[in-house]
């Protein structure tokens, strides 16, 4: 069957002529959000773009990094509250004692939202420092992006004023700019999945990120391998598949931009990121 894509597009916003400097990806789990963060990262990088990708307060897999020639970078909690408490205080050894302080330990354990800020504060200052500089951040889920972008407001009142909120409100400034920084809400194309993505993006907007969009991975009836085949010839199971995910995709709400992203048939993660990344720049830059 033919897919309708009127309100489709197969070219994500990230290939456009006026890229955000913070790409943050999310979604369910086991959707394909570090396949499309490393795509797009390399896509980035075949284009000349100066692009890091990083997975947050997540382990990297170094090995899939290592294949893939991947630029990136890794955060550590410890190492970048370190960091920030010494620019405060002026002296690294001062914020190395107050770390190891069983109170400052046990107050990431009474508030989780404390280190997301801390990190997503690191990044922005990578990026202040650095004019040329995009980061893909690979959010581990959607519940995780949520407490992310909540935390900077609930800290805000908590401290009301003084050094802290001052950072508080720079950092607002920044993820809260639909020029800086742009969320990518992953799904794949099942109703749950695509339900799970709707209420994630309502839940997005209503914590005022303006600029998110959606990426429906792994779109079997736009696999390159089923090109020039009809859907007869298929096997029972996979016209089944075929039709059902194109009618879901028929039926996605005309008021909202849907991006596809196709099947694609590989063995190996690497072999699939390298593949998507190519399927994203033979499309050309979207102005």
């Amino acid at each position: 069957m033919k897919v309708a894509t009127t309100n489709c597009s197969s070219l994500p916003f990230i290939l456009s002529k006026r890229k955000p400097r913070l790409i943050i990806v999310t979604g369910k789990g086991g959707v394909g959000k570090t396949t499309l963060a490393m795509a797009i990262t390399k896509s980035l990088e075949s284009q000349g773009t100066k692009v890091l990708y990083n997975c947050f307060d997540q382990p990297l897999n170094q090995t899939l990094a290592k294949n893939l020639a991947l630029p990136n970078f890794t955060l550590s909690l410890e190492n970048s509250a370190k960091e920030y408490i010494a620019k405060k205080l002026g002296s690294e050894t001062i914020a190395g004692w107050i770390l190891k302080t069983p109170f400052f330990k046990s107050l990431f354990n009474m508030l989780p939202g404390l280190g997301h800020m801390i990190l997503l504060g690191h990044i922005i200052n990578l990026l202040e420092e650095n004019d040329d500089l995009t980061i893909v951040l690979d959010s581990p889920s959607s519940g995780h992006a949520l407490t992310m972008f909540e935390s900077p407001r609930n800290f805000k009142e908590m401290f009301k004023s003084g050094l802290i909120v001052e950072d508080i409100h720079r950092m607002e400034r920044f993820i809260f700019d639909k020029d800086m920084m742009k969320v990518v809400v992953t799904s794949l194309p099942t109703q749950m999945a695509l339900q799970e993505a709707h209420d994630l993006v309502k839940e997005l907007k209503e914590r005022d990120i303006e600029e998110v969009h959606h990426v429906l991975n792994d779109v079997l009836p736009l696999s390159p391998s089923l090109e020039g085949i009809n859907n007869e010839e298929l096997p029972e199971f996979l016209q089944k598949k075929v039709n059902l995910e194109g009618s879901l995709i028929e039926e996605l709400p005309e008021s909202e931009n849907w991006y596809l992203m196709p099947h694609l048939a590989h063995t190996t993660a690497a072999s699939v990121i390298k593949d998507l990344s190519i399927q994203l720049n033979k499309e050309g830059a979207k102005p």
